[in-house]
């Protein structure tokens, strides 16, 4: 009885495995000729097995265990789905905000929907390969076609739902699309997901599963079964386009129009991007022409007391500010300060936060224990360097948080620094997308609760440098610990009162103070 159990076992793989070869996910011939090879040296084994029954009860057992296992993770799919549907639903509000024209999304909206989606992408394609997954053994084949079409029909509904919600917002596309580390392994996560789940292929596929599960006798008689069927046939997707062969016509236009509206979709973000890129070219040729002159070296180059004393006092997270009247890029950069960074801390400091092994910040040992203690967004890319190599400047001002953080939160954002290191440069000064950073976006996603504002370009909306010393004002996010202009240190009773005046001071009445502080 053993070897006649253990052979239908084995013909009830064989069949599965041809159903899965008809089946557009995953097949593996491999495993077909695997278990043909099985059941032609099946009798030699078995007169082996014969002399210890115990080893075909582990080896039922562990099919047994195999079908209870599948059945748990099935579950769990099928409930993170209702959970991650039941989400959406209820922040409809929230994106029919971020929808708006003239809403500009936030560092804390960057955040949260890198975040949220990129679950719900690895949700989706953990949902269609453990659908379309070769289960290696199985007692009943009806369960694994039920589930397969069960969590096809669910990651669907997921998806489907999840555009709905988004409302065709390009931002929000293009952001999750974007190759994120800190989020996501893969670049255009969602554009794949949507090339499985919206195409005639994956419509068959739940087809197929379905008339599959159909196809055998007393397909009710067990309560899982029936329970999966009760499942499957309270969904609107099956009651609207598999119930009966008119709903399966229904469904190929259905299908077609989804395809049409992806279609369309991808033309109007490509030329949106094509738009942005011809920006940004022009943008990047004027600017590495104009980062050519410069009339002389700043007074703080190379000053040692400078050097040491910063050093000293800077703590992670501390923003640094630089203003350099005497390179033509100055002449053009809006308002007062021209750049920003931001200190991540030495070895110790970081070794302190508990960061010092995270998987970003390893990676950069070598240039930390160099001293290059720096993260900014230059023209070449966003580098870490020292401060030696950033004090080729004029002015400089350091800037703290005035709320304390928690260790999570400090963790969180060196990680988040961290993880920009290599970016290219934003000519195209886009605060909206991550993929690429210039200097003051490098704080509008590393400090994601501050409300900076923001400003146009060119039909870009962006943030400049002098839009992040603000929140160093009076009532701001941060406050000023130190202050250098043109050369000198300004006493710290006068530091807030000056580091006020530049943001709005005239270039006569600034020229004026700095000559005043020669005196």
């Amino acid at each position: 009885m053993i070897i006649i159990d253990v052979l239908k076992i084995l013909k009830s793989q064989l069949k599965f495995l041809m159903f899965k070869k008809n089946q557009t996910y995953f097949f593996k011939k491999v495993n077909l000729f695997f278990v043909i090879f099985l059941i032609g040296s099946i009798q030699p084994t078995f007169c082996q097995i014969g002399e210890n029954s115990s080893t075909t009860h582990l080896f039922l057992d562990e099919i047994s265990n195999s079908i209870d296992a599948d059945f748990y993770k099935y579950n769990e799919l099928i409930s993170k789905h209702e959970i991650l549907q039941k989400q959406l639903s209820d922040s409809l509000n929230y994106y029919t905000k971020i929808s708006k024209l003239d809403y500009v999304l936030t560092g804390g909206d960057i955040h949260y929907l890198n975040n949220t989606f990129s679950n719900r992408l690895a949700l989706l394609f953990e949902s269609v390969e453990f659908a379309n997954f070769e289960m290696t053994r199985t007692k009943n084949e009806q369960f694994y076609y039920l589930i397969s079409t069960h969590l096809k029909i669910k990651a669907l509904q997921s998806f489907l739902l999840q555009q709905k919600v988004i409302n065709g917002n390009s931002k929000i596309n293009n952001l999750i699309n974007e190759e994120n580390l800190l989020y996501r392994n893969e670049k255009k996560s969602l554009k794949k997901i949507k090339r499985i789940l919206i195409s005639n292929r994956f419509r068959k596929s739940i087809l197929n599963s379905w008339n599959t599960s159909l196809s055998y006798e007393n397909v009710q008689e067990q309560t899982e079964i029936r329970a999966i069927l009760n499942e499957i046939e309270s969904t609107s997707y099956f009651q609207n386009y598999i119930a009966t062969k008119e709903n399966i016509k229904k469904s190929k236009k259905y299908f077609r129009k989804l395809i049409d509206k992806k279609t369309t979709f991808y033309a109007e973000v490509n030329f949106n991007n094509f738009l942005n890129n011809i920006l940004s070219s022009l943008s990047n040729v004027i600017s590495n022409f104009m980062g050519i002159f410069s009339l002389r070296k700043g007074k703080l180059i190379n000053n040692e007391d400078f050097i040491y004393n910063s050093l000293l006092q800077l703590q992670p997270l501390d923003v640094i500010l630089e203003k350099t009247p005497f390179k033509l890029t100055d002449k053009f950069i809006p308002g007062y300060w021209g750049h920003a960074a931001i200190y991540v801390g030495n070895e110790t400091q970081l070794k302190e936060l508990g960061v010092w092994n995270n998987f970003f910040v390893a990676k950069y040992h070598n240039e930390i224990k160099e001293g290059k203690v720096i993260v900014e967004a230059l023209r070449s890319k966003v580098a870490c360097n020292t401060l030696k190599h950033f004090s080729n400047i004029d002015d400089y001002a350091q800037l703290r948080l005035v709320e304390e953080l928690t260790l999570d939160q400090k963790r969180e954002m060196i990680e988040r620094v961290f993880a920009q290191i290599g970016k290219k440069y934003d000519f195209g000064y886009n605060v909206e997308s991550s993929k690429k950073m210039i200097c003051s976006e490098l704080h509008y996603i590393t400090f994601d609760e501050v409300e900076f504002n923001t400003s146009t370009f060119m039909g870009t909306n962006t943030v400049s440098v002098d839009q992040i010393a603000e929140q160093g004002l009076t009532g701001g996010a941060f406050f000023p610990i130190d202050l250098y202009l043109d050369g000198i240190r300004i006493e710290d009773k006068k530091m807030v009162e000056i580091y006020c005046q530049l943001p709005k001071a005239s270039r006569k009445e600034i020229k004026q103070l700095k000559k005043s502080l020669q005196n």
